[in-house]
């Protein structure tokens, strides 16, 4: 990592200590404060005479999508950045600049012992949703990294699938009493984008190879200019009924 990464995520770190500190030590948020300032200070310095590119922040975003699992908190770089975050919960998208993070979720409340543990590795420019997801067995999780594309052509609109129930080994999506649209999306796979005109559709999920409707989606509206991700969640079990959550960047 440079010298100018690593005092670029410090002052984001620093930063957000401060923050984290505002209310409930004010002499804390002071303290960190002023090293957020110098970490920002020494990372524009460290561009020197080299050529002055761009870098962008990347976008990170969490999804809760794991329906038997606790609410939990988030920790980069050994910061708490989500609190008490509970099945279907999806946050906004959090800047930070490229470069290697650790990424550790707790069970709410907690600090030791933590459910999954993983390193990531952002680049400039790049947006991407984390989601915590059941296993096959649904005894375990597993966090799920899916890269998303905010871009679509003017004034059309674009959606991809995302399988996340574990009750469904693999669906087709299909307009309702149609084509398929996406066919054999297994379990933690994306589909590609679609691009559409803006308007409003009846999609339906099924069993892969089938008619057998597992789920139907009705009115679905896609607005011009804006990507969505619809999300399979939950389970067809008694406990937990499947359903679907979308998200636009």
């Amino acid at each position: 990592m440079s010298d100018k990464q690593s005092f670029s995520q410090k002052s984001v770190t620093y930063d957000l200590l401060s923050t984290n500190n505002k209310n409930s030590d004010p002499q804390l948020h002071a303290y960190y404060y002023h090293k957020h300032l110098k970490s920002l200070e020494k990372s524009t310095q460290h561009l020197g005479y080299e050529q002055m590119d761009v870098i962008l922040p990347a976008q990170i975003r969490f999804l809760h999508a794991a329906p038997t699992a606790p609410s939990f908190d988030v920790y980069v770089n050994e910061v708490r950045i989500l609190k008490s975050f509970s099945y279907k919960e999806n946050n906004d998208y959090l800047p930070l600049p490229p470069g290697n993070y650790q990424l550790v979720i707790y069970r709410s409340g907690q600090s030791t012992f933590p459910l999954l543990s993983r390193k990531l590795a952002l680049e400039s420019g790049s947006s991407c949703t984390i989601a915590l997801a059941p296993t096959q067995a649904n005894e375990s999780l597993k966090l799920l990294t899916f890269e998303d594309n905010p871009f679509v052509p003017q004034n059309e609109a674009k959606v991809r699938f995302i399988q996340l129930s574990h009750d469904l080994l693999s669906v087709d999506i299909a307009v309702k009493d149609g084509d398929v649209v996406f066919d054999q999306l297994d379990f933690w796979k994306a589909s590609e984008y679609l691009n559409i005109h803006p308007m409003i559709v009846d999609f339906e999920v099924r069993i892969a190879g089938t008619k057998e409707i597992a789920l139907p989606l009705p009115n679905k509206a896609f607005q011009d200019n804006t990507p969505s991700t619809i999300y399979i969640i939950g389970s067809n079990r008694e406990s937990s009924s499947i359903e679907t959550l979308t998200l636009s960047p």
